[in-house]
């Protein structure tokens, strides 16, 4: 039997051109996304399974207790050394605000001067005190996490199967260590902090690499935590504490799942190039849960910058360019610098819309 192709005028061809362009932007896209999370969440199942999962936990997973983010807890610390020289309390808040945005420092020397200032400014209180003070003055444990509460399922298990290898936090708070002993089950955990420190058979190690600084805890003598850029400096130096030790040695050997961190942290990113290099055959990912950024704000803080730069603005008009095509390129290109600086380090991006994904992401881990 002969086959009769059908034919198709030029418009016609136009119109199926468009219809598959737009189809490719609103139905293929999301299917590829989805596709490649199913992929990595199915290589974090065999990590699960084989006792080889590892938590990495930032500031994000703290945040929905009202625990300030590092800029807030340097913010509260700078509000001190203006109360102490004015004595008009709203005065001194105003301060503290304008201060980093009048004149912006790396986060690092900020603290590096917050901690000087209090050396020199005693007021019978150390730097480690202040900043418990600053971290717990707003807290509210009774707030409602998803994440905390799945990141509870998985501790469920130590010394049965599967189990997670551990968790490593860059957190000082006791936020998942309070909601660990608030749960209906007994869930046998240690707190790391210090060396000497260690898990017995059984204790699911929760690896505190920047310090610890339980609300309810005295703080002990000489203790010290990971703040300022001088103790950056120090473990530059000190490749083989047990600190650094921890995270080479998970990052080398385990498989990560990054939590509530961006990849900024400098610490962090040398750690991560080391037991890169030393993985050797080991080819196993690691995992971080970003957010996506909004089309919305990229475009309109685009607008904003051309308004503010006109010789920009003309070169864009020169070039054709509409505004929702440029910021849409733009996103593009940032998602690609960002997936590809990740995996530089080992690392696959899981790209979330909204921070409660996390939740339902790690119970089909849990569970697939």
């Amino acid at each position: 039997m002969q086959v009769v192709e059908p034919k198709i005028d030029g418009k016609e061809i136009k119109t199926l051109q468009k219809y598959l362009f737009d189809l490719d932007k609103v139905h293929f896209q999301p299917v590829r996304v989805k596709e490649s999370n199913k992929k990595h969440i199915s290589k974090l199942n065999e990590g699960y399974k084989d006792e080889k999962l590892v938590l990495v936990l930032g500031a994000g997973v703290s945040a929905p207790y009202n625990l300030p983010s590092w800029g807030n807890l340097l913010q509260k610390l700078l509000f001190e050394t203006f109360d102490n020289n004015n004595k008009n309390a709203e005065a001194s808040i105003v301060l503290s605000k304008l201060f980093p945005e009048l004149f912006p420092n790396s986060p690092l020397i900020s603290a590096r001067f917050l901690e000087e200032y209090f050396k020199m400014n005693e007021n019978g209180k150390t730097f480690e005190e202040m900043i418990k003070e600053a971290l717990y003055e707003q807290v509210n444990r009774e707030m409602d996490s998803s994440t905390i509460k799945e990141i509870l399922q998985f501790c469920i298990a130590p010394g049965k199967s599967p189990n997670l290898d551990s968790i490593i936090t860059y957190n000082y708070d006791d936020i998942l260590e309070v909601a660990l002993l608030k749960s209906n089950i007994e869930i046998p955990f240690k707190p790391i902090y210090k060396v000497g420190m260690n898990p017995k058979n059984g204790e699911l190690p929760i690896y505190h690499v920047h310090g610890y600084l339980p609300q309810e805890q005295k703080i002990e003598k000489n203790y010290t935590i990971t703040l300022s850029e001088s103790f950056y400096h120090k473990q530059y130096n000190e490749i083989y504490s047990w600190n650094n030790m921890v995270q080479i040695n998970k990052f080398k050997d385990n498989v990560c799942i990054f939590i509530g961190i961006s990849l900024t942290d400098p610490n962090l990113r040398r750690l991560l190039d080391i037991a890169m290099l030393q993985k050797g055959d080991n080819s196993n990912y690691h995992y971080l849960f970003k957010k996506r950024h909004n089309a919305k704000d990229v475009e309109k803080n685009l607008e904003e910058l051309l308004n503010k730069n006109a010789p920009l603005l003309d070169e864009k008009s020169k070039a054709s360019m509409r505004l929702d095509e440029t910021s849409k390129q733009l996103l593009k290109k940032m998602e690609e610098f960002e997936e590809l600086d990740a995996e530089s380090f080992g690392i696959k991006i899981i790209w979330i819309d909204d921070y409660d994904e996390i939740a339902n992401f790690l119970k089909e881990i849990r569970t697939n």
